[in-house]
């Protein structure tokens, strides 16, 4: 029940669904069971009880753990639902590494057959989202999808992704294709948002009016709204987070490791990614991913950090 899992849960309580959470620290369920979800108290019990579940984690470690690891991980639940059951769809919409994302589907497959459900109706798709927890508040999610048709299908329902996203792809038949997929997203975001937090820089280091020169990049050519509205907080030093920046650096460091498998040269990224690490080092991780900037500037001195990012 983060950032993005907690908007995702209370999307679906208010479309009307009967909604169950399980999040490792229990305080943060506590806000949707005021708005009337049930609080489970493992990931067993969720995946026993729902026939539709829905896994938004911050890594791929969290992704496999909360997945399979134990007698009280997702799968268990699979495993132990009765013959009698409808078929259980498992929807990861974390963004992970394609490895993760089917070794994820393998286990929900296995356990589906463990417990004598049929492994083709229903059964495991990759999900990951593309969109900011305002997205996900008004239902404007983007969700890139890799796995079977069932799956797919199970999922779109008006009380499932069609309640969050107003638009989805089926990329592939394998979790990883939806995985790669996203990380190319992720490359584009990470690198721009990397160069606009440079440019900003030297803007300053010039002497420049900085919102003058975001008010002509915004108008040009090369303007959009992600640069418009993380430029603005760069001007404000404001980074309370929307998407943090060990979350961007977390997708860099993915997208680096595909690259590599690949056989491909992305020194672009890899220099946007040396950066995301220097803001993790300024004790900026939690913060706004905008707050890449920061790597262009002096250390944050310890007392003038929030808990969330925000420079004082």
């Amino acid at each position: 029940m983060g950032i993005m899992g907690a908007q995702m849960a209370a999307r679906l309580v208010r479309s009307g669904a009967q909604v169950t959470v399980w999040n490792r620290s229990l305080a943060k369920t506590e806000p949707l069971k005021a708005l009337g979800a049930l609080v489970a108290s493992t990931p067993r019990e969720v995946t026993t009880s729902c026939d539709l579940v829905f896994a938004m984690l911050a890594d791929p470690q969290a992704a496999m753990k909360v997945a399979t690891e134990g007698p009280d991980a997702a799968v268990a639940g699979i495993a132990a639902r009765p013959p009698t059951a409808a078929p259980i769809t498992y929807v990861d919409c974390s963004t992970v590494d394609a490895a993760t994302g089917e070794f994820v589907g393998n286990a929900v497959r296995a356990a589906m057959v463990a417990g004598a459900a049929d492994p083709d109706k229903g059964g495991f798709l990759a999900a990951p989202v593309s969109g900011g927890w305002r997205d996900c508040r008004d239902g404007t999610l983007l969700f890139l999808c890799g796995g079977s048709r069932a799956a797919y299908d199970a999922a779109c329902v008006p009380h499932g992704l069609d309640a969050m996203g107003h638009k989805r792809w089926l990329l592939g038949p394998n979790p990883g294709d939806a995985a790669r997929a996203k990380l190319m997203l992720q490359v584009m975001m990470g690198n721009m948002v990397g160069s606009l937090a440079e440019m900003m820089a030297l803007s300053k280091a010039s002497g420049l009016d900085e919102r003058a020169v975001l008010d002509v990049l915004s108008n040009s050519a090369m303007g959009n709204p992600l640069c418009t509205a993380k430029g603005k907080l760069m001007m404000e030093m404001k980074y309370e987070p929307n998407f943090q920046v060990y979350l961007q650096q977390k997708d860099l460091r993915l997208a680096l490791q595909l690259a590599d498998d690949l056989g491909v040269p992305a020194p672009i990224s890899a220099a946007a990614n040396a950066q995301y690490v220097r803001a993790r080092q300024m004790c900026l991780a939690n913060a706004d991913f905008a707050a890449v900037r920061m790597a262009y500037e002096a250390e944050v001195p310890p007392d003038k950090e929030s808990e969330t990012g925000e420079l004082n």
